[in-house]
């Protein structure tokens, strides 16, 4: 045999007894290392996969927009293959998730786990939205209220002028039907729209308050105005799931889904009673509106919101009203 022949085959028998090169999954995601959502879902989902495949099947998350930055872009991310997976909210960008961006219509639902549950039950109501991605986990968070600096809001009348951030576009109908001018921004620049006075109030729910600080901006919180819960979705590139083995697919779905999905809204849900405990501390107005003046804010959003709802099922090619009634419940 020749020293040439004997070579190739010593290779040969090297590249058969090589293990196969681990898979690596990038995780995007626009939060800072100590937001609820890294540390109780993005983190835990990494650490569970890299132990339960001995590092054969890795995440690796990158955080604070490390692939990118803007919190808009996580869609096109995921899409693109940018990255694997992203956590994307589907009211910044309402063009592709038509159907998501509905459910946030306040009174729908009452708390981060009983909303992701009754989510689960009819979601596939929502596959339109996530057809060229494939949906890992799908969650809520708390219901918004209304964060002011300089007028308190105890009354319809106080919003009249105001300008509020809203998340979504069901909000931004709603605050227009109270005399209020809405202003869409994401939650990241919420601290400085408050200070600079870009915006006179943020419409946002309590697990805000921790992340972005605002408890230094703000010095009234009006605390039941009808306000929806925000939904959040951890998506995965199509062609990378497919680039998955079976077993592999399946062990993702076992971390991930409804149970992933009933721990963020957990988490959000706890970090919105601690950053109520972060206002009080620092030294901020609640205010609850009584149930007459409450009903007057309801009373003048109904028919807007039932017109948008209308509208953009219409724009959609499907009823906007009858896609949220399937998600009613009587609570």
């Amino acid at each position: 045999m020749s020293k040439e022949l004997m070579a190739a085959l010593a290779v040969g028998v090297s590249l058969a007894a090589a293990p196969l090169a681990a898979k690596e999954l990038k995780l995007a995601h626009f939060m800072s290392p100590q937001h609820p959502m890294d540390q109780h879902v993005m983190s835990p989902l990494a650490e569970a996969i890299n132990e339960a495949t001995g590092g054969e099947l890795t995440i690796r998350v990158y955080p604070a927009g490390e692939l990118g930055a803007g919190p808009g872009q996580q869609y096109r991310r995921a899409v693109t293959g940018i990255a694997d997976i992203a956590f994307s909210l589907p009211q910044y960008t309402p063009a592709q998730f038509k159907r998501s961006v509905l459910l946030h219509v306040p009174g729908l639902f009452e708390s981060p786990e009983q909303a992701t549950e009754v989510i689960y039950r009819e979601i596939d109501a929502l596959d339109e939205d996530f057809s060229q991605v494939e949906l890992l986990a799908f969650w809520t968070n708390n219901p918004s209220m209304l964060f002011t600096r300089n007028r308190p809001v105890r009354s319809l009348e106080d919003v009249e002028g105001l300008k509020i951030r809203v998340p979504d576009p069901v909000s931004a109908a709603i605050v227009e039907s109270w005399g209020g001018v809405p202003v869409s921004l994401p939650a990241t620049e919420t601290y400085n729209a408050m200070s600079t006075g870009v915006v006179d109030a943020v419409m946002i729910g309590a697990s805000a308050i921790g992340s972005y600080n605002l408890q230094e901006v703000t010095s009234y919180a009006t605390l039941n105005t009808p306000g929806a819960l925000s939904t959040f979705s951890l998506i995965m590139n199509r062609d990378s799931w497919n680039g998955l083995s079976e077993e592999e697919q399946a062990l993702i779905r076992e971390h991930t889904g409804p149970d992933l999905s009933m721990r963020a809204a957990t988490a959000f849900r706890e970090a919105g009673e601690r950053g109520l405990t972060m206002l009080e501390e620092a030294g901020v107005e609640f205010i609850t509106l009584d149930d007459d003046t409450l009903a007057e804010f309801e009373e003048a959003m109904e028919e807007p919101l039932n017109d948008f709802l209308r509208a953009e099922g219409e724009a959609g090619g499907f009823d906007g009203i009858a896609l949220v009634d399937r998600f009613r419940t009587d609570g």
